[in-house]
Protein backbone atom coordinates (compact mmCIF):
# COMPACT_ATOMS: atom_id res chain seq x y z
CA UNK A 1 0.00 0.00 0.00
CA UNK A 2 1.30 3.26 -1.00
CA UNK A 3 1.03 5.99 1.45
CA UNK A 4 1.98 10.00 0.90
CA UNK A 5 3.74 11.23 3.83
CA UNK A 6 3.51 14.56 5.44
CA UNK A 7 6.63 16.77 6.38
CA UNK A 8 8.85 15.00 8.98
CA UNK A 9 7.50 17.29 11.56
CA UNK A 10 4.23 17.14 10.82
CA UNK A 11 4.47 13.43 10.94
CA UNK A 12 6.49 12.66 14.10
CA UNK A 13 4.07 14.92 15.63
CA UNK A 14 1.38 12.07 13.81
CA UNK A 15 3.24 9.27 15.44
CA UNK A 16 3.46 10.41 19.05
CA UNK A 17 0.05 11.42 18.95
CA UNK A 18 -1.26 8.02 17.76
CA UNK A 19 1.42 6.61 20.22
CA UNK A 20 0.14 8.52 23.44
CA UNK A 21 -3.61 7.14 22.21
CA UNK A 22 -2.16 3.35 21.99
CA UNK A 23 -0.24 4.39 26.00
CA UNK A 24 -3.98 4.08 27.09
CA UNK A 25 -4.08 0.54 26.71
CA UNK A 26 -0.52 -0.18 28.95
CA UNK A 27 -0.86 2.77 31.47
CA UNK A 28 -3.10 1.46 33.75
CA UNK A 29 -1.79 2.40 36.98
CA UNK A 30 -0.62 5.27 36.57
CA UNK A 31 -3.89 6.59 34.31
CA UNK A 32 -7.04 4.18 35.50
CA UNK A 33 -8.43 5.12 38.74
CA UNK A 34 -7.47 3.25 42.64
CA UNK A 35 -10.93 1.40 41.88
CA UNK A 36 -12.06 0.55 38.66
CA UNK A 37 -15.28 2.80 37.03
CA UNK A 38 -18.75 1.52 37.44
CA UNK A 39 -19.96 0.76 33.92
CA UNK A 40 -18.89 1.30 31.01
CA UNK A 41 -19.61 2.92 27.09
CA UNK A 42 -21.10 -0.15 26.04
CA UNK A 43 -23.17 -1.09 29.37
CA UNK A 44 -26.54 0.28 28.31
CA UNK A 45 -26.52 -1.30 25.13
CA UNK A 46 -25.26 -4.36 25.92
CA UNK A 47 -28.26 -5.16 28.27
CA UNK A 48 -30.65 -3.28 25.65
CA UNK A 49 -29.77 -5.63 22.60
CA UNK A 50 -28.79 -8.67 24.58
CA UNK A 51 -31.17 -8.70 27.97
CA UNK A 52 -30.50 -11.07 30.11
CA UNK A 53 -33.62 -12.91 32.17
CA UNK A 54 -33.75 -12.50 36.02
CA UNK A 55 -33.67 -16.04 37.78
CA UNK A 56 -35.89 -15.97 40.58
CA UNK A 57 -33.31 -17.39 42.99
CA UNK A 58 -29.76 -16.25 41.61
CA UNK A 59 -27.66 -18.72 43.91
CA UNK A 60 -29.80 -21.83 42.41
CA UNK A 61 -29.10 -23.76 39.36
CA UNK A 62 -31.31 -24.01 36.31
CA UNK A 63 -33.33 -27.66 36.19
CA UNK A 64 -31.39 -30.49 35.04
CA UNK A 65 -32.40 -30.21 31.52
CA UNK A 66 -31.72 -26.34 31.38
CA UNK A 67 -28.66 -27.34 32.68
CA UNK A 68 -27.69 -29.90 29.88
CA UNK A 69 -28.95 -27.51 27.45
CA UNK A 70 -26.48 -24.46 28.70
CA UNK A 71 -23.70 -27.11 28.21
CA UNK A 72 -24.26 -28.55 25.24
CA UNK A 73 -25.06 -24.28 23.45
CA UNK A 74 -21.25 -23.63 25.20
CA UNK A 75 -19.79 -26.53 23.95
CA UNK A 76 -20.82 -25.86 20.39
CA UNK A 77 -20.05 -22.56 20.85
CA UNK A 78 -16.53 -23.78 21.71
CA UNK A 79 -16.26 -25.87 18.92
CA UNK A 80 -17.05 -23.28 16.17
CA UNK A 81 -14.65 -21.05 17.69
CA UNK A 82 -11.58 -23.43 17.77
CA UNK A 83 -12.71 -25.54 14.88
CA UNK A 84 -11.74 -22.70 12.59
CA UNK A 85 -8.44 -23.41 12.80
CA UNK A 86 -5.27 -21.07 12.31
CA UNK A 87 -6.19 -18.18 9.98
CA UNK A 88 -5.69 -14.47 9.79
CA UNK A 89 -8.00 -11.39 9.81
CA UNK A 90 -7.21 -8.37 8.34
CA UNK A 91 -8.95 -5.16 10.46
CA UNK A 92 -9.60 -1.69 10.12
CA UNK A 93 -9.43 -0.02 13.59
CA UNK A 94 -10.39 3.07 15.41
CA UNK A 95 -9.68 3.85 19.00
CA UNK A 96 -11.38 6.92 20.76
CA UNK A 97 -9.23 8.05 23.67
CA UNK A 98 -11.73 9.22 26.70
CA UNK A 99 -9.97 12.29 27.92
CA UNK A 100 -8.83 14.19 24.82
CA UNK A 101 -11.82 12.49 22.30
CA UNK A 102 -8.84 11.76 19.82
CA UNK A 103 -9.84 9.03 17.59
CA UNK A 104 -6.70 6.82 16.11
CA UNK A 105 -6.99 4.61 13.08
CA UNK A 106 -4.49 1.63 12.40
CA UNK A 107 -5.12 -0.96 9.77
CA UNK A 108 -3.21 -4.60 10.78
CA UNK A 109 -3.74 -8.10 10.54
CA UNK A 110 -4.50 -10.86 13.79
CA UNK A 111 -2.91 -13.92 12.98
CA UNK A 112 -4.27 -17.14 15.46
CA UNK A 113 -3.88 -20.62 16.38
CA UNK A 114 -6.80 -21.75 18.07
CA UNK A 115 -6.01 -24.02 21.03
CA UNK A 116 -5.98 -27.94 20.43
CA UNK A 117 -9.14 -29.54 20.64
CA UNK A 118 -9.36 -33.08 21.86
CA UNK A 119 -5.68 -32.77 23.23
CA UNK A 120 -5.12 -32.12 19.63
CA UNK A 121 -2.38 -28.92 18.64
CA UNK A 122 -3.55 -27.34 15.69
CA UNK A 123 -0.97 -26.84 13.01
CA UNK A 124 0.26 -23.08 11.48
CA UNK A 125 2.21 -23.56 7.76
CA UNK A 126 3.11 -27.13 8.81
CA UNK A 127 4.60 -26.58 12.12
CA UNK A 128 2.86 -27.31 15.42
CA UNK A 129 1.61 -24.54 17.50
CA UNK A 130 1.47 -24.09 21.41
CA UNK A 131 -1.79 -27.05 22.60
CA UNK A 132 -3.04 -23.39 24.70
CA UNK A 133 -3.24 -21.43 21.39
CA UNK A 134 -1.70 -18.14 20.30
CA UNK A 135 -2.13 -14.74 18.93
CA UNK A 136 -0.51 -12.21 17.08
CA UNK A 137 -1.97 -8.92 16.01
CA UNK A 138 0.46 -5.82 14.01
CA UNK A 139 -1.49 -3.05 13.59
CA UNK A 140 0.11 -0.12 11.36
CA UNK A 141 -0.42 3.53 12.34
CA UNK A 142 0.78 7.00 10.53
CA UNK A 143 2.96 6.44 8.01
CA UNK A 144 2.46 2.71 7.50
CA UNK A 145 4.77 2.84 10.83
CA UNK A 146 3.83 -0.18 13.51
CA UNK A 147 1.71 1.26 15.71
CA UNK A 148 0.95 -1.61 18.23
CA UNK A 149 2.52 -5.48 18.44
CA UNK A 150 0.77 -7.85 20.59
CA UNK A 151 2.58 -11.30 20.59
CA UNK A 152 0.28 -13.92 22.83
CA UNK A 153 1.13 -17.83 23.12
CA UNK A 154 -0.19 -19.83 26.43
CA UNK A 155 0.18 -17.27 28.82
CA UNK A 156 2.66 -15.52 28.23
CA UNK A 157 3.05 -12.18 26.07
CA UNK A 158 4.68 -9.28 24.88
CA UNK A 159 2.46 -5.72 24.31
CA UNK A 160 4.88 -2.95 22.34
CA UNK A 161 4.03 0.77 21.04
CA UNK A 162 7.02 1.05 19.29
CA UNK A 163 6.90 4.86 19.05
CA UNK A 164 6.93 5.50 22.77
CA UNK A 165 9.68 2.38 23.48
CA UNK A 166 7.09 0.81 25.25
CA UNK A 167 7.52 -2.80 25.70
CA UNK A 168 5.51 -4.97 28.54
CA UNK A 169 6.07 -8.24 29.11
CA UNK A 170 3.99 -10.93 31.31
CA UNK A 171 3.29 -14.25 32.20
CA UNK A 172 0.29 -16.46 34.44
CA UNK A 173 2.98 -14.90 37.44
CA UNK A 174 2.03 -11.55 36.44
CA UNK A 175 -0.12 -10.14 39.01
CA UNK A 176 -3.46 -9.04 37.47
CA UNK A 177 -3.31 -5.45 39.09
CA UNK A 178 -0.75 -4.51 37.13
CA UNK A 179 -2.09 -5.15 34.46
CA UNK A 180 -5.43 -3.53 34.46
CA UNK A 181 -6.16 -1.33 31.59
CA UNK A 182 -4.23 -3.82 29.29
CA UNK A 183 -6.45 -5.94 27.36
CA UNK A 184 -4.61 -8.79 26.91
CA UNK A 185 -6.24 -11.28 28.79
CA UNK A 186 -9.58 -9.89 27.47
CA UNK A 187 -8.29 -10.78 23.95
CA UNK A 188 -6.93 -13.95 24.81
CA UNK A 189 -10.49 -14.88 25.82
CA UNK A 190 -12.36 -13.06 23.10
CA UNK A 191 -10.09 -14.21 20.29
CA UNK A 192 -8.90 -17.64 20.95
CA UNK A 193 -11.26 -19.45 23.58
CA UNK A 194 -14.33 -17.48 23.84
CA UNK A 195 -16.19 -19.14 25.72
CA UNK A 196 -13.57 -20.83 28.10
CA UNK A 197 -14.41 -21.16 32.03
CA UNK A 198 -16.57 -22.98 34.43
CA UNK A 199 -20.26 -22.87 33.65
CA UNK A 200 -22.11 -21.46 36.87
CA UNK A 201 -25.11 -19.88 35.85
CA UNK A 202 -27.55 -20.60 32.74
CA UNK A 203 -30.90 -19.30 31.44
CA UNK A 204 -32.68 -18.70 28.18
CA UNK A 205 -35.99 -16.30 27.84
CA UNK A 206 -37.14 -15.44 24.48
CA UNK A 207 -34.48 -15.02 21.92
CA UNK A 208 -31.02 -14.68 24.51
CA UNK A 209 -29.50 -17.12 26.08
CA UNK A 210 -27.38 -16.29 29.16
CA UNK A 211 -24.60 -17.38 30.73
CA UNK A 212 -22.23 -16.68 33.64
CA UNK A 213 -18.83 -18.05 33.80
CA UNK A 214 -15.30 -17.78 36.07
CA UNK A 215 -12.04 -17.75 34.22
CA UNK A 216 -9.35 -17.38 36.78
CA UNK A 217 -9.94 -13.92 38.38
CA UNK A 218 -12.94 -13.33 35.78
CA UNK A 219 -16.26 -13.86 35.76
CA UNK A 220 -17.56 -13.48 32.25
CA UNK A 221 -21.57 -12.65 31.91
CA UNK A 222 -21.85 -13.73 27.91
CA UNK A 223 -25.35 -13.66 25.68
CA UNK A 224 -26.12 -14.53 22.72
CA UNK A 225 -29.18 -14.47 20.85
CA UNK A 226 -30.98 -16.03 18.25
CA UNK A 227 -29.80 -13.92 15.47
CA UNK A 228 -26.31 -14.36 16.12
CA UNK A 229 -25.13 -10.99 18.18
CA UNK A 230 -22.54 -12.18 20.56
CA UNK A 231 -22.08 -10.07 23.69
CA UNK A 232 -19.71 -10.60 26.74
CA UNK A 233 -19.30 -8.56 30.14
CA UNK A 234 -15.72 -9.73 31.69
CA UNK A 235 -15.52 -8.69 35.41
CA UNK A 236 -11.69 -9.07 36.45
CA UNK A 237 -11.09 -9.23 40.41
CA UNK A 238 -8.13 -9.31 42.81
CA UNK A 239 -8.03 -10.96 45.93
CA UNK A 240 -6.82 -8.74 48.63
CA UNK A 241 -6.57 -11.09 51.73
CA UNK A 242 -10.19 -12.23 52.39
CA UNK A 243 -11.67 -9.58 50.60
CA UNK A 244 -11.67 -9.50 46.75
CA UNK A 245 -11.46 -5.71 44.67
CA UNK A 246 -12.94 -5.18 41.78
CA UNK A 247 -9.79 -4.48 39.11
CA UNK A 248 -11.53 -3.57 35.86
CA UNK A 249 -14.64 -4.58 33.71
CA UNK A 250 -14.74 -5.01 29.74
CA UNK A 251 -17.41 -5.29 27.54
CA UNK A 252 -17.93 -6.52 23.53
CA UNK A 253 -20.76 -6.46 21.09
CA UNK A 254 -20.24 -8.53 18.41
CA UNK A 255 -22.18 -9.38 14.85
CA UNK A 256 -21.14 -12.82 15.55
CA UNK A 257 -17.88 -15.46 16.39
CA UNK A 258 -15.76 -15.02 13.36
CA UNK A 259 -15.05 -12.24 11.20
CA UNK A 260 -17.28 -9.26 11.87
CA UNK A 261 -17.91 -6.02 13.19
CA UNK A 262 -16.73 -6.04 17.06
CA UNK A 263 -16.99 -3.08 19.75
CA UNK A 264 -14.80 -2.99 22.81
CA UNK A 265 -15.25 -0.81 25.87
CA UNK A 266 -12.88 -0.66 29.08
CA UNK A 267 -14.55 0.68 32.18
CA UNK A 268 -10.99 1.47 34.30
CA UNK A 269 -9.80 3.78 31.17
CA UNK A 270 -13.50 4.38 29.01
CA UNK A 271 -11.59 3.49 26.20
CA UNK A 272 -13.93 2.58 23.27
CA UNK A 273 -12.89 0.68 20.10
CA UNK A 274 -14.10 -0.19 17.13
CA UNK A 275 -12.67 -2.95 15.06
CA UNK A 276 -13.68 -4.10 11.66
CA UNK A 277 -12.50 -7.23 10.26
CA UNK A 278 -12.24 -6.67 6.41
CA UNK A 279 -11.58 -10.15 5.61
CA UNK A 280 -10.32 -13.12 6.86
CA UNK A 281 -7.74 -15.93 5.33
CA UNK A 282 -8.58 -19.58 6.38
CA UNK A 283 -7.29 -21.35 3.02
CA UNK A 284 -3.64 -20.64 3.82
CA UNK A 285 -2.22 -20.79 7.36
CA UNK A 286 -0.04 -17.85 8.96
CA UNK A 287 3.60 -18.11 8.94
CA UNK A 288 4.48 -20.12 12.26
CA UNK A 289 7.17 -17.58 12.77
CA UNK A 290 4.34 -14.92 13.54
CA UNK A 291 3.67 -17.40 16.68
CA UNK A 292 6.97 -17.59 18.14
CA UNK A 293 8.32 -14.71 20.78
CA UNK A 294 9.40 -11.65 18.97
CA UNK A 295 12.20 -10.75 21.30
CA UNK A 296 13.64 -14.50 20.11
CA UNK A 297 13.98 -13.80 16.79
CA UNK A 298 16.60 -12.37 15.24
CA UNK A 299 17.99 -10.74 11.83
CA UNK A 300 19.50 -14.86 10.83
CA UNK A 301 15.93 -15.48 11.17
CA UNK A 302 14.60 -13.14 8.71
CA UNK A 303 13.15 -10.64 11.21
Amino acid sequence: MTTSLPAPGHRERRLVSAACLLLSLACAPACAANVARRGSPLDAEFARMLPRPSPGTPAARPDPSAWREGRERLSALRREVEGAGPRTLRVRLALREPRTGQVLEARGAIAIAPPAIDGRAPAAGGAVVAPEGALRMILLGPGGTTALDLWARGDRFRFAVPALDLLKRGDASTPRASLRGLPVDFLRWWMLHPAAGTLLWYERAASTASFVLRDGDAVIDLRLDDRGLIGARRTTWAAEGARRRKLDEEVVIAEGVGCGHVRYAQASTGLLVTVTCEAEERDRAPDPRAFVDPDAIGPEDGS
